[in-house]
């Protein structure tokens, strides 16, 4: 059968209409494999190519750049990207199936089969397919045949291969669609041009755009219900928009480095423990919840958390003591590190003296509910002392290593100790005051506790000590409360500051989060009427 009849095929330079035919057909085809692609990974958990080179160029760019771009246009810079990846991975899509029908094309017309089609379609397949498992995944980090990869090797290179078949099975439907009816090529001549393209891809970033500003406004309008007293009586420490002794799931703050956090089916997922140690062995989520649980609240902070900032929660989590895991393993002489492997690629490490502390828990619920997806479902660490980028998340793997080994973010610069830097904060009173009010907020020091918080109404010239009240645990943040009566109206500059355990006091000296922590007194002003 003799198809490719619209012009498809010439002797002459091709005229314009059928290189917009060509180019139709071409960026079709992609769509259809670019959608195939995300309901395979949103629906079976298949590798998603442009997520992994979103998670590859993250990588690879400067800690400061990221931090740079992040800071100024945050969120919208993680899902830019990913746009960004997406659309070029539609566009080698729509390029390889462009050049293969120019190739088709300037073939003879009487070798135009159905049957050779069919050939040349399937070599396709088989040509973009091979150069994904043996070249784009091993340069995105992935491995050959995705063998890095949560899904395992088998797994992604078979979804793959069913992803570009779906595509190159669309290009030949296309392909003969608009060669048998020309009806159909009259009534899109126009509608798939590539003006249209790029004013679609504008729309596409500018609905990012609107998406995730209309999103942090919403937080921001919103943000005294974020794991904040909103009915409190006033009586400290239920006082309105003092933290919450115990953070709710939904208000606890979420970080990640992924576009899209991996759902890992408890079912499939296998924790698995070597390294140096004399019993290797694998762990069910049935099984790890069969071992001998702790519970204990612990406070965890994200060390981009900025001088006054939210990203900080306390909550009660529930798991086994990762010291018990690896006593069962038995460690070897000279271990010096022990490192984690997340579902996401993600890969950090803590000293082998923290791994075995009392407090050094592998947990699977949080505040008497399993973990959600984001908070790192079936399985992550806590660890007191350090801040939450070694808490690692979506643990598959615990590795005994005899070396000191860098994680994901010590490869790009952030401290690898990580412990945390004694904080403060005061949530309140808001901006206007009317007679006797209470200063009151939060005070943190990781592991070494809380031993004192003061106040300062004039700038930092003079403290007072606060209230404090007993943390529910050696890990948790205390709450404090500072009941303040002004001497006269006007304008009051409110400082405060903490001292450690170990009878440290908190460094007034300002520094920005990257790469140790954020650092320096948190500073509210209040009119006094």
């Amino acid at each position: 059968m003799e198809i490719l009849k619209l012009n498809l095929q010439q002797t002459e330079p091709a005229a314009p209409d059928a290189e917009e035919i060509r180019f139709q057909i071409a960026l079709l085809a992609a769509l259809s494999g670019t959608a195939i692609s995300f309901l395979a990974r949103f629906i079976f958990d298949a590798p998603l190519l442009a997520e992994l080179l979103t998670q590859a160029i993250f990588a690879i760019l400067p800690i400061n750049l990221i931090a740079f771009v992040v800071g100024f246009l945050g969120l919208f810079a993680k899902h830019l990207a990913f746009l960004g990846c997406v659309i070029l991975y539609a566009g080698a899509l729509t390029g390889a199936a462009y050049y293969l029908l120019r190739w088709i094309a300037s073939r003879p017309m009487q070798s135009q089969t159905t049957a050779k089609h069919l050939a040349i379609f399937s070599i396709f397949l088989l040509a973009i397919w091979l150069v994904t498992m043996l070249v784009v995944l091993p340069v995105l980090g992935s491995g050959l045949f995705g063998t890095y990869l949560r899904q395992g090797a088998f797994y992604s290179a078979l979804s793959l291969l069913l992803v570009f078949a779906f595509y190159a099975l669309s290009m030949l439907i296309f392909m003969r669609l608009f060669t048998q009816k020309p009806e159909v090529v009259q009534a899109n001549q126009h509608r798939f041009s590539r003006r249209r393209l790029m004013r679609g891809i504008s729309y596409a970033v500018l609905a990012v755009g609107v998406y995730d500003i209309g999103k942090s406004l919403l937080k921001t309008w919103f943000q005294f219900t974020s794991g904040r007293v909103t009915n409190g009586d006033g009586n400290f420490p239920n006082l309105n928009g003092l933290a919450l002794e115990t953070t709710p799931v939904r208000d606890f703050y979420e970080v990640s480095k992924n576009p899209f956090d991996p759902e890992v089916n408890a079912q499939r997922w296998r924790l698995e423990i070597g390294g140096l140690v004399e019993n290797p062995y694998l762990l069910t989520y049935a099984e790890i919840q069969s071992l001998p649980a702790i519970e204990q609240h612990a406070t965890l902070e994200c060390i981009d958390n900025p001088v006054g900032g939210n990203l900080i929660g306390n909550a009660l989590w529930r798991g086994v003591r990762l010291r018990d895991v690896l006593e069962r393993a038995v460690l070897r002489e000279g271990v010096v590190d022990i490192v984690l492997r997340a579902a996401d690629g993600y890969t950090d490490s803590i000293a082998l003296d923290r791994a075995l502390r009392d407090g050094t828990v592998l947990v699977y619920q949080m505040n008497s509910e399993p973990l959600t997806p984001t908070h790192g479902f079936p399985l992550r660490l806590i660890v007191p002392g350090i801040y939450g980028m070694k808490n690692v998340k979506w643990i598959t793997g615990i590795e005994a290593v005899d070396y000191d080994f860098k994680g994901y973010w010590q490869k790009r610069g952030w401290n690898d100790k990580a412990e945390y830097k004694t904080m403060s904060r005061i949530d309140v009173p808001d901006s206007t005051v009317k007679g006797s009010a209470d200063i009151a907020g939060i005070a943190f020091a990781g592991d070494r506790g809380i031993a004192k918080v003061e106040v300062s109404t004039d700038g930092g010239r003079t403290w007072e000590a606060a209230e404090m009240k007993e943390p529910f645990s050696p890990f948790s943040w205390v709450l404090w409360r500072k009941v303040w009566t002004p001497s006269q109206s006007g304008d009051y500059r409110l400082k405060v500051r903490a001292t450690d355990g170990t009878g440290t006091v908190q460094t007034a000296q300002y520094a920005p989060p990257d790469p140790d922590g954020a650092a320096g007194y948190h500073e509210v002003k209040a009119t006094s009427e």
